[in-house]
């Protein structure tokens, strides 16, 4: 049988990286490399408020609600800056519910997560792989998901661990205060 069956609740835990991350998750990998030739999927926990660092995907990416109230936050930055630079005036927040499913495109900075102070799960899915034209003949390129913890440390060059660090903290602590800010008018 070609089909291959996978339970969310059962499926394998990833490692959390905490640079990722802003607050406690659980991430279980459903599909992969292994077990899929186009498709990474993973289910992910949400506890108390947390969210994802800001970061963006090569390839567009779908969420799927499945419990709680969640948010997503996509942010503009001006070409001409970088994410270091970054004021997030251009912070775009909206709420997750269940029954919707979210697109996100190529190469958007983004961020998602947990409502303050609530618990929330979603399936997050997206191709692994994209064609791009090569000098003979197209190409399958493995794609990629860019964190800001990588984007903080190109910007900054070799200053050292504990600035690159203070950096993320101090954009987290920036994109948490407006989501909390965002989400006192909302009536979860």
């Amino acid at each position: 049988m070609n089909v291959n069956k996978k339970n969310l609740y059962y499926s394998d835990e990833k490692k959390v990286n905490p640079y990722y991350f802003d607050g406690e998750v659980i991430i279980r990998e459903i599909f992969n490399e292994s077990s899929s030739n186009d498709q990474e999927v993973y289910f992910v926990e949400f506890d108390r408020g947390a969210l994802t660092t800001i970061h963006f995907h090569e390839t567009e990416q779908f969420l799927v609600p499945l419990y709680g109230n969640g948010v997503i936050g996509e942010i503009d930055i001006n070409t001409s800056n970088s994410l270091v630079d970054s004021t997030f005036e251009n912070l775009i927040i909206k709420s997750l519910n269940v029954g919707e499913i979210v697109s996100i495109k190529p190469n958007i900075l983004h961020f998602h997560g947990a409502f303050p102070g609530q618990n929330f799960s979603h399936v997050a899915f997206r191709k692994m792989f994209e064609t791009k034209p090569g000098s003979e003949k197209t190409e399958l390129v493995h794609t990629q998901t860019i964190w800001g913890y990588e984007m903080i440390a190109k910007a900054l060059g070799p200053e050292g661990q504990s600035q690159i660090l203070n950096e993320l903290n101090r954009i987290s602590g920036k994109i948490r205060s407006a989501v909390s800010i965002w989400a006192k008018d909302k009536k979860f």
